[in-house]
Protein backbone atom coordinates (compact mmCIF):
# COMPACT_ATOMS: atom_id res chain seq x y z
CA UNK A 1 0.00 0.00 0.00
CA UNK A 2 1.29 3.40 -0.81
CA UNK A 3 1.69 6.18 1.45
CA UNK A 4 -0.89 8.13 -0.27
CA UNK A 5 -3.34 5.08 -0.08
CA UNK A 6 -2.63 4.98 3.70
CA UNK A 7 -3.48 8.72 4.64
CA UNK A 8 -6.92 8.13 2.71
CA UNK A 9 -7.56 4.92 4.43
CA UNK A 10 -6.72 6.70 7.92
CA UNK A 11 -8.98 9.23 7.29
CA UNK A 12 -11.57 7.43 6.05
CA UNK A 13 -11.50 4.84 9.46
CA UNK A 14 -11.62 8.13 11.47
CA UNK A 15 -14.40 10.17 9.22
CA UNK A 16 -16.43 7.77 7.60
CA UNK A 17 -18.09 10.41 5.33
CA UNK A 18 -15.12 10.37 3.70
CA UNK A 19 -15.59 7.08 2.15
CA UNK A 20 -16.00 7.46 -1.98
CA UNK A 21 -14.96 11.26 -1.56
CA UNK A 22 -11.48 11.22 -1.02
CA UNK A 23 -8.61 9.90 -3.71
CA UNK A 24 -5.57 9.49 -4.80
CA UNK A 25 -5.04 11.56 -7.83
CA UNK A 26 -1.40 10.60 -8.46
CA UNK A 27 1.84 9.76 -6.31
CA UNK A 28 2.03 12.55 -4.18
CA UNK A 29 -1.46 14.20 -4.69
CA UNK A 30 -4.24 13.37 -2.57
CA UNK A 31 -7.91 15.06 -3.25
CA UNK A 32 -11.21 15.09 -1.70
CA UNK A 33 -14.80 16.35 -3.10
CA UNK A 34 -17.03 18.39 -2.04
CA UNK A 35 -16.98 19.00 2.01
CA UNK A 36 -19.57 21.16 3.80
CA UNK A 37 -18.20 23.64 6.38
CA UNK A 38 -18.54 21.56 9.16
CA UNK A 39 -16.93 18.30 7.28
CA UNK A 40 -13.74 20.32 6.30
CA UNK A 41 -13.07 22.04 9.43
CA UNK A 42 -12.86 18.85 11.20
CA UNK A 43 -10.87 16.97 8.47
CA UNK A 44 -8.56 20.57 8.40
CA UNK A 45 -7.89 19.83 12.16
CA UNK A 46 -7.19 16.21 12.29
CA UNK A 47 -5.13 16.75 9.27
CA UNK A 48 -2.81 19.52 11.04
CA UNK A 49 -2.83 18.35 14.52
CA UNK A 50 -2.25 14.64 14.35
CA UNK A 51 -1.42 13.50 10.61
CA UNK A 52 1.41 15.99 10.57
CA UNK A 53 -0.29 18.12 7.70
CA UNK A 54 1.61 21.06 8.97
CA UNK A 55 2.48 23.27 5.92
CA UNK A 56 -0.42 25.53 3.67
CA UNK A 57 0.09 26.60 0.36
CA UNK A 58 -2.81 27.78 -1.10
CA UNK A 59 -6.51 28.36 -1.15
CA UNK A 60 -7.96 28.50 -4.88
CA UNK A 61 -10.93 29.68 -5.39
CA UNK A 62 -13.76 28.49 -7.90
CA UNK A 63 -17.29 29.95 -9.02
CA UNK A 64 -19.15 26.97 -9.27
CA UNK A 65 -22.56 28.03 -10.05
CA UNK A 66 -24.73 28.39 -7.24
CA UNK A 67 -21.76 27.33 -5.06
CA UNK A 68 -18.44 29.11 -4.19
CA UNK A 69 -15.91 26.12 -4.25
CA UNK A 70 -12.50 26.45 -1.81
CA UNK A 71 -9.46 24.21 -2.40
CA UNK A 72 -6.84 24.28 0.52
CA UNK A 73 -3.31 22.83 -0.17
CA UNK A 74 -1.54 21.60 2.67
CA UNK A 75 1.39 19.27 3.06
CA UNK A 76 3.96 17.39 5.58
CA UNK A 77 7.17 16.38 5.63
CA UNK A 78 6.71 14.03 3.29
CA UNK A 79 5.67 16.50 0.56
CA UNK A 80 2.40 15.14 -0.63
CA UNK A 81 -0.03 17.20 -0.98
CA UNK A 82 -3.68 16.80 0.58
CA UNK A 83 -6.20 18.81 -0.91
CA UNK A 84 -9.48 19.67 0.78
CA UNK A 85 -12.38 21.39 -0.80
CA UNK A 86 -14.99 23.04 0.73
CA UNK A 87 -17.70 24.25 -0.62
CA UNK A 88 -20.56 27.04 0.25
CA UNK A 89 -23.60 28.64 -1.37
CA UNK A 90 -23.16 31.78 -3.73
CA UNK A 91 -26.20 33.55 -1.68
CA UNK A 92 -24.17 33.04 1.56
CA UNK A 93 -20.65 32.02 1.27
CA UNK A 94 -19.54 31.87 4.86
CA UNK A 95 -16.58 29.58 5.87
CA UNK A 96 -13.94 29.75 9.03
CA UNK A 97 -10.30 31.26 8.36
CA UNK A 98 -7.57 28.38 9.03
CA UNK A 99 -5.15 30.86 9.77
CA UNK A 100 -4.86 30.14 13.43
CA UNK A 101 -3.61 26.49 12.15
CA UNK A 102 -1.82 27.44 9.25
CA UNK A 103 -0.76 31.61 9.77
CA UNK A 104 0.57 31.81 6.31
CA UNK A 105 -2.30 31.04 4.56
CA UNK A 106 -3.82 34.93 5.48
CA UNK A 107 -3.16 36.56 2.67
CA UNK A 108 -4.92 33.43 0.41
CA UNK A 109 -7.72 33.96 2.60
CA UNK A 110 -7.65 37.71 1.72
CA UNK A 111 -7.94 37.20 -1.93
CA UNK A 112 -11.32 34.65 -1.39
CA UNK A 113 -13.14 37.90 0.50
CA UNK A 114 -11.72 39.98 -2.51
CA UNK A 115 -12.43 38.39 -5.52
CA UNK A 116 -15.11 35.91 -4.78
CA UNK A 117 -17.09 37.45 -2.15
CA UNK A 118 -16.63 34.83 0.33
CA UNK A 119 -17.12 35.94 4.57
CA UNK A 120 -13.81 34.59 6.14
CA UNK A 121 -14.85 34.02 9.74
CA UNK A 122 -12.24 34.65 12.12
CA UNK A 123 -9.79 36.36 9.27
CA UNK A 124 -7.72 38.74 11.33
CA UNK A 125 -8.21 43.14 10.72
CA UNK A 126 -6.27 43.94 7.71
CA UNK A 127 -6.20 45.60 4.43
CA UNK A 128 -7.96 44.83 1.10
CA UNK A 129 -6.22 42.52 -0.52
CA UNK A 130 -5.45 42.17 -3.84
CA UNK A 131 -8.05 44.66 -5.33
CA UNK A 132 -7.18 48.37 -4.21
CA UNK A 133 -9.04 50.21 -1.71
CA UNK A 134 -11.33 52.21 -3.85
CA UNK A 135 -12.77 49.02 -5.34
CA UNK A 136 -16.06 48.89 -5.93
CA UNK A 137 -17.80 47.19 -2.93
CA UNK A 138 -19.96 44.14 -3.95
CA UNK A 139 -17.60 43.31 -6.97
CA UNK A 140 -15.77 39.77 -7.33
CA UNK A 141 -14.34 40.03 -10.35
CA UNK A 142 -13.57 36.05 -10.28
CA UNK A 143 -16.79 35.29 -10.05
CA UNK A 144 -18.66 34.20 -13.63
CA UNK A 145 -21.41 36.57 -13.46
CA UNK A 146 -18.76 39.72 -13.13
CA UNK A 147 -17.78 41.51 -16.41
CA UNK A 148 -14.75 43.60 -16.91
CA UNK A 149 -16.43 45.60 -19.51
CA UNK A 150 -18.65 47.21 -17.20
CA UNK A 151 -16.02 48.50 -14.41
CA UNK A 152 -15.65 52.17 -15.55
CA UNK A 153 -11.84 52.50 -14.86
CA UNK A 154 -12.27 56.38 -14.44
CA UNK A 155 -15.00 56.53 -11.93
CA UNK A 156 -14.38 52.90 -10.11
CA UNK A 157 -17.72 52.46 -10.35
CA UNK A 158 -19.49 49.14 -11.84
CA UNK A 159 -21.98 49.62 -14.43
CA UNK A 160 -23.61 46.64 -15.93
CA UNK A 161 -26.61 47.59 -18.23
CA UNK A 162 -29.90 47.90 -16.65
CA UNK A 163 -32.39 44.66 -18.08
CA UNK A 164 -33.66 46.74 -20.83
CA UNK A 165 -30.60 48.04 -22.16
CA UNK A 166 -29.17 44.53 -22.08
CA UNK A 167 -31.69 42.78 -23.98
CA UNK A 168 -30.94 45.40 -26.61
CA UNK A 169 -27.26 44.30 -26.85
Amino acid sequence: MSREEEIVKELCDRFPFLQDRIYVQKEKRIFTKELSKEEFEQVIAFVHDEMGFYRSHHVIGTDEGDNLGFLYIVSGSDNILLILREIAPKSNPVINSICKLYPSIVLHERELVDLFGAVVEGLPEGPSYPLPDNWPKGNYPMRKEWNPKYLNKDTMTYEPPQEKEAENE
